[in-house]
């Protein structure tokens, strides 16, 4: 490795293409989504460009977390203190989580529901507002993360941080679930 380039900007530069593939294919599978179901459907060609978001999301967090990992161990004290890191871990278990909700639980239950009119399933309709949560929870916890991995420090405790984003994502789900109508007017 030539002399100019350390591991810290190695792991850095990884772990930014992490978040760019990550939270890319998260904010193009609830674009594509969203698009989508305009005509209370969702093809199987849809369906699969979905899907193909949602993979795009897994491979950027395997890279995020061994990058995050790889970063971490260069300066085991320092992050262990810093409660903004300890946020953006927080932030970051919280997508894998919503992540692995959304893929066995949302995808399955779209990809069953793939090419027939959404508003005549009953089962559909009842677990829409979990989908438009789930959805919420990702933006802001995207966002989130990458915010916070954006600032050098943050003059603010992990309880503090943790706060305003647990606010953050409840506002951001009660506004999405009131304006579901507006946001999918024919589904929901």
């Amino acid at each position: 490795m030539p002399d100019f380039i350390e591991a810290k900007t190695i792991y850095v530069i990884l772990h930014l293409l992490g978040v760019v593939i990550g939270m890319g294919g998260a904010f193009m599978s609830d674009a594509i989504f969203f698009s989508s179901i305009r005509d209370s459907k969702i093809s199987h060609t849809e369906m699969r460009f979905i899907r193909l978001g949602g993979w795009m999301v897994w491979i950027g967090l395997v890279i995020i977390v061994v990058s995050g990992f790889l970063l971490f161990s260069l300066n085991v004290e320092r992050y262990l203190a810093s409660g903004k890191f300890l946020a953006k871990l927080t932030v970051v278990a919280i997508i894998i989580i919503n992540g692995a909700i959304f893929h066995l639980v949302h995808i399955p239950r779209l990809h069953r529901h793939a090419g027939q009119h959404f508003p005549s399933s009953d089962e559909f309709m009842r677990k829409a507002p979990l989908l438009i949560a789930s959805g919420a929870i990702s933006v802001v916890s995207w966002t989130s993360a990458l915010i916070l991995g954006v600032f050098h420090s943050v003059p603010y405790s992990y309880f503090t941080i943790m706060g305003i984003y647990v606010v953050l994502v409840a506002l951001a789900v009660l506004i999405a679930i009131a304006l579901k109508r507006k946001i999918v007017p024919h589904l929901l």
